[in-house]
């Protein structure tokens, strides 16, 4: 088996259906706070890190995000903001967009500790 990859954000996905970029949903994208420089609204942004997956559905504002274990269709091409260093492995890819291949719920208890995660790193109460 190869690579597996997630997509975290917005729930209401089913198995077979397609995760498309902002520019074809025209959903809210991290492009429109603030991240317009490293983040592509033509791209649909997967990821290897099961956890990271989960940071992005968990901090989705609908709070109603969802996990999705995905297969990038298209061109696949490392995200640049996924790599700081030479020579670090990347964790974070985008395509033209995936199929959803699984779907992974998150509980109450991983959302709020995820939230308190994440506003202790940027110092706000989430």
């Amino acid at each position: 088996m190869g690579e597996r990859y997630y997509h975290g954000g917005f729930g209401g996905l089913r198995v077979g259906m397609y995760v498309l970029p902002p520019s074809i949903t025209k959903a809210a994208s991290t492009a429109d706070f603030g991240a317009g420089t490293v983040c592509r609204k033509d791209r649909v942004y997967i990821t290897s890190r099961f956890e990271n997956a989960m940071e992005a559905a968990a901090m989705h504002p609908s709070g109603r995000g969802r996990v999705y274990e995905v297969e990038p269709i298209g061109e696949i091409a490392v995200d640049p903001d996924s790599v700081m260093f030479p020579g670090q492995d990347p964790w974070s890819w985008e395509c033209e967009r995936a199929v959803v291949v699984a779907i992974h719920k998150l509980r109450g208890k991983d959302i709020k500790r995820i939230k308190k995660l994440v506003g202790a790193e940027f110092g706000v109460l989430l």
